[in-house]
């Protein structure tokens, strides 16, 4: 991803990720991912993911903060197995108050 490409993209901050934490474990609110949406891990950092695309069989992210190459993901694990339970959604309403 190109310096241009990463200015598009949300700067994730503290607060939102705090916000993340209690949209997934306080609300219980499920993610069902689709292409363009953020998410965050549950790791004490501030890194920030954006789901590139989706198929029938396969998750594809980016990291939104550096150049990277398109990761694959198994659709099916994506956030309810293995790393996946740690995965969390950060919804379209906390970016748009950035």
């Amino acid at each position: 991803m190109s310096k241009q490409e990463q200015l598009k993209h949300p700067v994730l901050t503290a607060e939102m990720k705090l916000e993340a934490f209690a949209v997934k474990y306080y609300n219980g609110l499920q993610w069902n991912p689709k292409k363009g949406d953020y998410y965050t891990t549950t790791r004490a950092d501030l890194e920030l993911y954006q789901v590139h695309d989706i198929d029938e069989d396969f998750v594809y992210t980016i990291y939104t903060d550096r150049e990277c190459e398109v990761q694959r993901w198994d659709k099916d694990k994506f956030t309810t197995q293995d790393f996946g339970i740690r995965r969390m959604w950060i919804p379209d309403y906390l970016i748009k108050k950035t």
